[in-house]
Protein backbone atom coordinates (compact mmCIF):
# COMPACT_ATOMS: atom_id res chain seq x y z
CA UNK A 1 0.00 0.00 0.00
CA UNK A 2 1.22 3.48 -0.92
CA UNK A 3 0.10 6.50 1.12
CA UNK A 4 -0.63 9.84 -0.53
CA UNK A 5 -1.70 13.26 0.73
CA UNK A 6 -3.22 16.28 -1.02
CA UNK A 7 -5.14 19.37 0.01
CA UNK A 8 -7.22 22.34 -1.18
CA UNK A 9 -8.68 20.95 -4.40
CA UNK A 10 -11.35 23.67 -4.39
CA UNK A 11 -13.68 22.21 -6.96
CA UNK A 12 -11.10 21.54 -9.68
CA UNK A 13 -12.30 18.05 -10.53
CA UNK A 14 -10.21 17.84 -13.70
CA UNK A 15 -6.98 18.32 -11.77
CA UNK A 16 -8.09 15.82 -9.12
CA UNK A 17 -8.77 13.15 -11.74
CA UNK A 18 -5.52 13.89 -13.57
CA UNK A 19 -3.64 13.56 -10.28
CA UNK A 20 -5.17 10.16 -9.57
CA UNK A 21 -3.99 9.06 -13.01
CA UNK A 22 -0.52 10.57 -12.51
CA UNK A 23 0.08 8.69 -9.24
CA UNK A 24 -1.54 5.51 -10.61
CA UNK A 25 -3.86 5.47 -7.61
CA UNK A 26 -5.21 1.97 -7.01
CA UNK A 27 -7.53 0.15 -4.61
CA UNK A 28 -4.47 -0.92 -2.60
CA UNK A 29 -3.36 2.68 -1.97
CA UNK A 30 -4.71 5.25 0.48
CA UNK A 31 -5.24 8.97 -0.02
CA UNK A 32 -5.56 11.57 2.76
CA UNK A 33 -7.15 14.88 1.76
CA UNK A 34 -6.59 17.80 4.13
CA UNK A 35 -9.85 19.66 3.51
CA UNK A 36 -11.10 22.47 1.28
CA UNK A 37 -12.44 20.17 -1.40
CA UNK A 38 -15.33 22.56 -2.10
CA UNK A 39 -15.87 26.21 -3.16
CA UNK A 40 -14.34 28.55 -5.75
CA UNK A 41 -14.22 25.90 -8.47
CA UNK A 42 -17.61 24.64 -9.66
CA UNK A 43 -17.34 20.90 -9.05
CA UNK A 44 -16.50 20.58 -5.36
CA UNK A 45 -19.66 18.63 -4.55
CA UNK A 46 -18.79 16.09 -7.26
CA UNK A 47 -15.37 15.62 -5.68
CA UNK A 48 -17.00 15.21 -2.27
CA UNK A 49 -19.28 12.49 -3.62
CA UNK A 50 -16.28 10.67 -5.09
CA UNK A 51 -14.46 10.77 -1.75
CA UNK A 52 -17.57 9.56 0.09
CA UNK A 53 -17.80 6.55 -2.22
CA UNK A 54 -14.18 5.47 -1.83
CA UNK A 55 -13.12 3.41 1.19
CA UNK A 56 -9.45 4.24 0.61
CA UNK A 57 -9.85 8.03 0.75
CA UNK A 58 -9.85 9.83 4.11
CA UNK A 59 -10.79 13.49 4.32
CA UNK A 60 -10.09 16.07 7.03
CA UNK A 61 -12.22 19.11 7.75
CA UNK A 62 -11.16 22.37 6.15
CA UNK A 63 -12.41 25.86 6.87
CA UNK A 64 -14.53 25.83 3.71
CA UNK A 65 -16.33 22.67 4.81
CA UNK A 66 -16.80 24.32 8.20
CA UNK A 67 -18.38 27.38 6.55
CA UNK A 68 -20.71 25.05 4.67
CA UNK A 69 -21.73 23.35 7.93
CA UNK A 70 -22.13 26.67 9.71
CA UNK A 71 -24.50 27.80 6.96
CA UNK A 72 -26.49 24.67 6.08
CA UNK A 73 -25.86 22.32 9.01
CA UNK A 74 -27.99 21.70 12.08
CA UNK A 75 -26.01 24.25 14.12
CA UNK A 76 -26.08 27.11 11.60
CA UNK A 77 -24.55 30.36 12.79
CA UNK A 78 -25.61 33.97 12.29
CA UNK A 79 -23.60 35.63 9.51
CA UNK A 80 -22.16 32.33 8.30
CA UNK A 81 -23.74 32.54 4.84
CA UNK A 82 -22.21 35.97 4.17
CA UNK A 83 -18.77 34.77 5.30
CA UNK A 84 -19.08 31.69 3.11
CA UNK A 85 -20.18 33.71 0.09
CA UNK A 86 -17.28 36.15 0.50
CA UNK A 87 -14.90 33.18 0.48
CA UNK A 88 -16.15 31.60 -2.74
CA UNK A 89 -18.95 29.42 -1.38
CA UNK A 90 -21.76 30.56 -3.69
CA UNK A 91 -21.31 27.74 -6.22
CA UNK A 92 -21.41 25.09 -3.49
CA UNK A 93 -24.39 26.75 -1.81
CA UNK A 94 -26.40 26.76 -5.05
CA UNK A 95 -25.39 23.21 -5.91
CA UNK A 96 -26.45 21.80 -2.54
CA UNK A 97 -29.67 23.81 -2.29
CA UNK A 98 -30.99 23.71 -5.85
CA UNK A 99 -29.34 20.81 -7.70
CA UNK A 100 -29.15 18.04 -5.09
CA UNK A 101 -32.00 16.18 -3.46
CA UNK A 102 -32.84 16.79 0.17
CA UNK A 103 -31.57 13.30 1.00
CA UNK A 104 -28.28 13.77 -0.84
CA UNK A 105 -27.71 17.16 0.77
CA UNK A 106 -28.28 15.65 4.21
CA UNK A 107 -25.89 12.79 3.43
CA UNK A 108 -23.19 15.27 2.44
CA UNK A 109 -23.72 17.47 5.51
CA UNK A 110 -23.65 14.41 7.77
CA UNK A 111 -20.39 13.29 6.14
CA UNK A 112 -18.83 16.71 6.66
CA UNK A 113 -19.97 16.88 10.30
CA UNK A 114 -18.10 13.65 11.07
CA UNK A 115 -14.76 14.73 9.57
CA UNK A 116 -11.78 14.99 11.95
CA UNK A 117 -9.79 18.24 12.08
CA UNK A 118 -6.43 16.48 12.39
CA UNK A 119 -4.90 13.02 12.17
CA UNK A 120 -1.73 11.31 13.34
CA UNK A 121 -0.21 8.49 11.34
CA UNK A 122 3.08 6.69 10.89
CA UNK A 123 4.37 5.60 7.50
CA UNK A 124 7.38 3.35 7.76
CA UNK A 125 9.28 4.86 10.67
CA UNK A 126 8.22 8.46 10.01
CA UNK A 127 5.48 10.09 12.11
CA UNK A 128 3.15 12.60 10.46
CA UNK A 129 0.64 15.11 11.81
CA UNK A 130 -1.99 16.01 9.21
CA UNK A 131 -4.06 19.19 9.63
CA UNK A 132 -5.73 21.65 7.29
CA UNK A 133 -4.67 24.99 8.73
CA UNK A 134 -2.02 24.93 11.41
CA UNK A 135 -0.98 22.54 14.19
CA UNK A 136 -2.67 23.73 17.36
CA UNK A 137 -4.55 22.87 20.52
CA UNK A 138 -7.96 24.17 19.42
CA UNK A 139 -10.36 23.55 16.56
CA UNK A 140 -10.22 27.09 15.12
CA UNK A 141 -6.43 27.03 14.87
CA UNK A 142 -6.48 23.66 13.18
CA UNK A 143 -8.85 24.76 10.43
CA UNK A 144 -8.28 28.55 10.23
CA UNK A 145 -4.71 29.07 11.46
CA UNK A 146 -1.91 29.71 9.00
CA UNK A 147 1.72 28.68 9.01
CA UNK A 148 4.33 31.40 8.60
CA UNK A 149 7.78 31.25 6.95
CA UNK A 150 9.35 30.74 10.40
CA UNK A 151 6.82 28.14 11.62
CA UNK A 152 8.20 24.87 12.91
CA UNK A 153 6.72 21.52 13.87
CA UNK A 154 5.64 21.54 17.53
CA UNK A 155 5.85 17.76 17.73
CA UNK A 156 9.22 15.96 18.16
CA UNK A 157 10.29 13.74 15.28
CA UNK A 158 7.03 14.48 13.46
CA UNK A 159 6.49 16.09 10.08
CA UNK A 160 3.41 18.31 9.99
CA UNK A 161 1.61 18.47 6.65
CA UNK A 162 -0.76 21.40 6.18
CA UNK A 163 -2.80 23.14 3.50
CA UNK A 164 -4.96 26.28 3.67
CA UNK A 165 -2.18 28.80 2.98
CA UNK A 166 -1.19 28.90 -0.70
CA UNK A 167 2.53 28.29 -0.82
CA UNK A 168 3.15 31.40 -2.95
CA UNK A 169 2.61 33.45 0.23
CA UNK A 170 5.45 31.55 1.93
CA UNK A 171 7.90 31.55 -0.98
CA UNK A 172 7.10 34.98 -2.49
CA UNK A 173 7.70 33.63 -6.00
CA UNK A 174 4.47 34.59 -7.81
CA UNK A 175 5.98 34.21 -11.28
CA UNK A 176 6.82 30.51 -10.84
CA UNK A 177 4.53 27.49 -10.72
CA UNK A 178 3.47 27.03 -7.10
CA UNK A 179 5.22 24.15 -5.35
CA UNK A 180 5.23 22.43 -1.97
CA UNK A 181 6.80 24.59 0.73
CA UNK A 182 9.42 22.94 2.95
CA UNK A 183 9.63 24.54 6.38
CA UNK A 184 11.15 23.50 9.69
CA UNK A 185 9.41 20.15 10.11
CA UNK A 186 6.37 21.45 8.22
CA UNK A 187 5.28 20.89 4.62
CA UNK A 188 2.56 23.08 3.07
CA UNK A 189 0.96 21.38 0.09
CA UNK A 190 -1.66 24.00 -0.92
CA UNK A 191 -0.47 25.05 -4.37
CA UNK A 192 -3.30 27.38 -5.23
CA UNK A 193 -6.17 25.35 -6.71
CA UNK A 194 -9.32 27.45 -6.87
CA UNK A 195 -7.44 30.69 -7.56
CA UNK A 196 -8.80 30.72 -11.10
CA UNK A 197 -6.86 33.79 -12.27
CA UNK A 198 -3.53 32.38 -11.09
CA UNK A 199 -1.94 30.68 -14.11
CA UNK A 200 0.75 29.18 -11.87
CA UNK A 201 -1.71 27.36 -9.59
CA UNK A 202 -1.30 23.60 -9.35
CA UNK A 203 -2.67 20.64 -7.46
CA UNK A 204 0.08 19.01 -5.44
CA UNK A 205 0.22 15.50 -4.04
CA UNK A 206 2.80 14.08 -1.63
CA UNK A 207 3.70 10.40 -1.41
CA UNK A 208 4.35 9.88 2.28
CA UNK A 209 6.39 6.72 1.79
CA UNK A 210 9.32 8.70 0.36
CA UNK A 211 8.14 12.36 0.13
CA UNK A 212 8.00 12.32 -3.67
CA UNK A 213 6.03 15.27 -5.04
CA UNK A 214 3.47 15.18 -7.85
CA UNK A 215 1.97 18.19 -9.63
CA UNK A 216 -0.75 18.81 -12.20
CA UNK A 217 -1.48 22.17 -13.78
CA UNK A 218 0.57 25.33 -13.91
CA UNK A 219 2.56 26.43 -16.93
CA UNK A 220 5.08 23.56 -16.90
CA UNK A 221 2.51 20.77 -17.13
CA UNK A 222 2.19 17.64 -15.03
CA UNK A 223 5.38 16.53 -13.34
CA UNK A 224 6.92 14.32 -10.67
CA UNK A 225 9.66 15.53 -8.34
CA UNK A 226 11.57 12.73 -6.68
CA UNK A 227 13.33 13.38 -3.35
CA UNK A 228 17.08 13.73 -3.45
CA UNK A 229 19.12 11.30 -1.41
CA UNK A 230 20.52 14.06 0.81
CA UNK A 231 17.31 16.10 1.06
CA UNK A 232 15.78 16.66 4.49
CA UNK A 233 13.60 19.11 6.34
CA UNK A 234 15.55 21.78 8.11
Amino acid sequence: MVIYCMSDIHGELDKFERMLDLIHFSDEDHLYILGDVIDRGALGVDILRRIMEESNMTMLLGNHEQMCLSTLGTHNEFGARDLWRMNGGSSTYRELLYHRTHQERNEILHFLSDLPDHLELTVGEQKFHLVHGCPGADHDTRIWGRVEPDSRSPYPDTICIVGHTPTVFLTDRPDEDFSIWHGDGILDIDCGCGSMKAVHRRLACLRLDNLAEFYVGGTSGDEVVLPQADSSLR
